[in-house]
């Protein structure tokens, strides 16, 4: 009778793992390392790549905030702002400006490393994520989600 208790007490908690065995062998061979020095994860995050195309652009912010926002933190946005300014009564400057709502940068722009900086604090470098394996894409461009929510998921216990 202890037995069959036992044995029904461990196979729910057996079922209810979050990621199957090749999952788990996946995000093993990821090599994930976060450095973590002192994140508000009650501040707005706004995801920023720089891709090589504007569709590629999309698809990697959105799928960084899906998992952000599936795993509870605050998602903002950016815009860009392209002005004409006049030099000279001549020339004519086209500059740049990137506008963010929300204090934390999340800087997906370098392969293998996302780098987090605080806004309100003069642009520092708060966190950083490094990782081996790629975490953008699957088969037919389909986001691997599963693995940027268990980057989130890791990112939010450095900070404890």
């Amino acid at each position: 009778m202890k037995k069959l208790l036992l044995l029904l007490l461990i196979v729910p908690v057996i079922g209810l793992s979050q990621y199957t065995k090749k999952e788990l062998k996946k995000l093993d061979k990821m090599e994930l390392k976060i450095v973590n020095r002192g994140l508000d994860l009650n501040s707005t995050f706004v995801v920023y790549s720089e891709e090589s195309s504007q569709q590629l652009i999309d698809l990697v912010e959105d799928s960084w905030e899906t998992a952000m926002f599936s795993k509870g933190l605050d998602v903002g946005d950016y815009y860009e702002e392209s002005q004409v300014k006049d030099t000279n009564n001549r020339e004519m400057a086209l500059s740049n400006s990137i506008t963010f709502n929300g204090r934390y940068v999340f800087d997906t722009s370098t392969r293998g490393q996302i780098k987090i900086q605080d806004l309100e604090n003069n642009n520092k470098l708060v966190a950083s994520i490094t990782y081996k394996r790629d975490l953008s894409w699957g088969v037919g461009f389909n986001p691997l989600i599963w693995k940027k929510e268990y980057v989130i998921e890791e990112l939010m216990k450095s900070n404890r």
